[in-house]
C-alpha cells in the first residue's frame, strides 16, 4: 500500500473513532428540582427548608432581590416567595384543581413588626363574579371606601385598606382580589395584616405606604397559568 492510501486509511479511522465517541457520549442529567435536592444544599430559608413548601419551589435562583419563585400545588399559578417569610403549611391546602390557599407569616423583633398574609385561588364560581368576594371582604372588615384598581400584564387587582382597632392597638389590613386577564375564570383573593410585635414599645410604628407597596408587589408577581392542575386547558370554560 502506498503512502497516500495509508494516510487516507488513517484519516478515515480517526474520523470514525471521533464520530463513535461523539455518539456514545452520555446525555446530560436533567437539573434537579429543589424538592429532589438535599436540604443542606439549598438556601437556608424557610421556603426551601420547609418540606411542604420545598415541593413548590421552582429554582434556587432568585427571581428578584429577596424573592424566589413558587408554583402552586395544583399548577394554577406562580407567585414570589419573600426570603424573610415563613410558610404556614398548617394554614395552606387545596381542594381539587379549583381551589388553593397558601399562607405566610413573618416576625422581626429588631423591626418590631409582624405580618400574616393569605392568598386564596379560585377557578370558576366566585372567580366569575369578583363583586361577590369584594362584598364579602367589605362586610368582614367594615370597609366603606371605594376599591382601588391596579392593572398589570396578568390581571386587574381591586384592593383597599383599613385600620383594625384591637384592644386599643392598631392592625393595618390590606385586602383585595386579583382577576386574571385570561379567558379562564381565575382569581386570587388576598388578605395582609401587619402590626407591631411589641405594641407598647416606642418603636411601634408602621409605615403605611411601605407596607402597601410591599403587598402590591407581591400581588403583582402572581401569574395565572390558564390550565388545570392536570394540564388541561381551561380557556373558554
Amino acid at each position: 500500500m502506498d503512502k497516500s492510501k495509508t494516510l487516507l486509511v488513517v484519516v478515515i479511522a480517526i474520523m470514525a473513532g471521533g464520530c463513535g465517541q461523539m455518539g456514545s457520549s452520555p446525555e446530560e442529567e436533567p437539573e434537579k428540582t429543589p424538592a429532589e435536592m438535599d436540604p443542606a444544599d439549598l438556601p437556608q430559608i424557610d421556603a426551601f427548608q420547609n418540606e411542604y413548601s420545598r415541593e413548590m419551589m421552582v429554582s434556587t435562583e432568585p427571581v428578584a432581590d429577596g424573592y424566589y419563585l413558587m408554583r402552586s400545588k395544583i399548577g394554577a399559578f406562580t407567585i414570589w416567595f419573600p426570603e424573610e417569610a415563613v410558610f404556614m403549611d398548617n394554614a395552606s391546602g387545596i381542594d381539587g384543581d379549583h381551589y388553593e390557599k397558601i399562607s405566610f407569616a413573618y416576625e422581626s423583633e429588631e423591626e418590631n413588626r409582624g405580618y400574616v398574609v393569605g392568598f386564596q385561588y379560585n377557578y370558576g364560581g366566585n372567580a366569575k363574579k369578583p363583586e361577590r368576594l369584594l362584598d364579602n371582604l367589605r362586610g368582614r372588615w367594615d370597609y366603606e371606601e371605594e376599591w382601588i384598581e391596579v392593572e398589570d400584564e396578568h390581571g386587574l387587582t381591586y384592593y383597599g385598606s383599613t385600620i383594625e382597632d384591637f384592644k386599643g392597638y392598631q392592625n393595618y389590613v390590606f385586602m383585595g382580589y386579583k382577576v386574571s386577564f385570561q379567558e379562564a375564570p381565575q382569581a386570587m383573593e388576598f388578605l395582609y395584616v401587619v402590626s407591631c410585635l411589641d405594641k407598647e414599645a416606642e418603636s411601634c410604628e408602621i409605615d403605611f405606604s411601605k407596607e402597601e407597596a410591599y403587598i402590591l408587589q407581591w400581588v403583582k408577581s402572581i401569574q395565572f397559568s390558564g390550565t388545570r392542575g392536570d394540564g388541561g386547558e381551561t380557556d373558554g370554560e
